[in-house]
């Protein structure tokens, strides 16, 4: 019975996940401190929004394969976090694997969709298992911690170093070396989003990032400035 984990769960909450958080897709990981009730359905659509899904219900629809977890109810503001303005989170029924019938939070998709597109059968995991995408990238992470410093320092190396020859060379090869530490923020970017594993870290690395940016453009303008405007 679903009322199992009421005992003792009075803090806790039922929800249900259709995509990368079920189990064995790519941001189950988030799901480390959530108990599973069991695998479940609810009836609606599911459609492919790149590197995951948003459900639309709809009674008229098809069951949309998805678990039950039982959380925190602190753990929800992280899914809120998680899930983003895309989605709103609503209490709705959805059904165990045993026809019982349980009341759950879950995330419906509010942005845009292609029609046609529809996921059939409605099963995120199944798509992800298909596209070998199980295992959550890493790449643009990966690419924000390598490319932080080293496009700090390239800054660094060319404003310091500079460069001889007409005014206009010498102040674009200023703008693009104060600049290079935007790559850095853009990838981090990207990584947030496409839900990286490593997204937070990133995210981290892109702010440091555009901040260098800022520090380096001032430093190496300021003095220009004062000469420009003594008063």
């Amino acid at each position: 019975m679903a009322g199992r984990w009421l005992v003792g769960e009075a803090r806790r909450e039922p929800v249900f996940v259709y995509g990368t958080l079920r189990g064995g897709a790519s941001n189950h990981f988030r799901m480390k401190e959530a108990k599973l009730l069991g695998k479940a359905w609810v009836l609606g659509h599911l459609y492919p929004l790149g590197w995951y899904p948003g459900l639309v219900l709809d009674d008229d629809g098809i069951p949309v394969r998805g678990e039950v977890y039982v959380v925190k109810r602190e753990m929800l503001r992280d899914l809120d976090a998680f899930e983003g303005d895309e989605y709103e989170r609503l209490k709705f029924p959805v059904y165990l694997e045993d026809g019982e019938e349980v009341m759950a939070w879950l995330y419906e998709y509010r942005g845009e969709k292609e029609e046609g597109k529809e996921l059939v059968p409605a099963d995120w995991l199944q798509e992800e298992t298909d596209n070998q995408a199980g295992s959550p990238s890493l790449r643009w992470s990966a690419a924000t911690f390598l490319l932080f410093p080293l496009t700090v320092l390239m800054a660094l190396w060319g404003i310091l170093q500079g460069v001889s020859g007409p005014r206009w060379l010498e102040v674009l090869t200023d703008l693009a070396s104060s600049g290079l530490p935007l790559v850095a923020f853009f990838t981090g970017r990207l990584a947030s989003k496409r839900r990286e594993k490593w997204a937070e870290g990133a995210e981290v690395c892109a702010a440091l990032s555009f901040i260098a940016f800022l520090i380096l453009l001032i430093a190496r303008y300021w003095p220009v400035a004062f000469e420009a405007f003594p008063n």
